[in-house]
């Protein structure tokens, strides 16, 4: 098995709470306009993004992809929780930031 697989087989098994806390890792090491971009992306899918619709608009798919939430917004009941989380985190780095 080639790296690329390993590495993807690894973030398919990755659970919800793994990728908050690795979600947090990579963003501790974020400066302010990342962090505030990063924000922006998670408002707009909370706005935009419905996890018991059928359709994904492409703007939210290409976010989705970005931040590496595809897989874990696929249970919509986890998707709104995940969102969440990573919203007050990522205004918490933020805030920290502008101090």
């Amino acid at each position: 098995m080639n790296s690329l697989q390993k590495q993807t087989d690894e973030k398919l098994s990755e659970t919800p709470e793994q990728f908050v806390t690795e979600f947090e890792k990579r963003l501790l090491v974020t400066g302010l306009s990342d962090a505030e971009m990063t924000m922006k992306k998670l408002k707009f899918l909370g706005l935009n993004y419905d996890p018991f619709g059928s359709e994904v608009t492409t703007e939210c798919q290409q976010i989705m992809e970005n931040l590496g939430l595809s897989q874990h917004l696929k249970n919509p009941y986890l998707a709104t929780n995940i969102l969440l989380r990573l919203l007050d985190k990522t205004e918490e780095r933020v805030n920290n930031l502008k101090q």
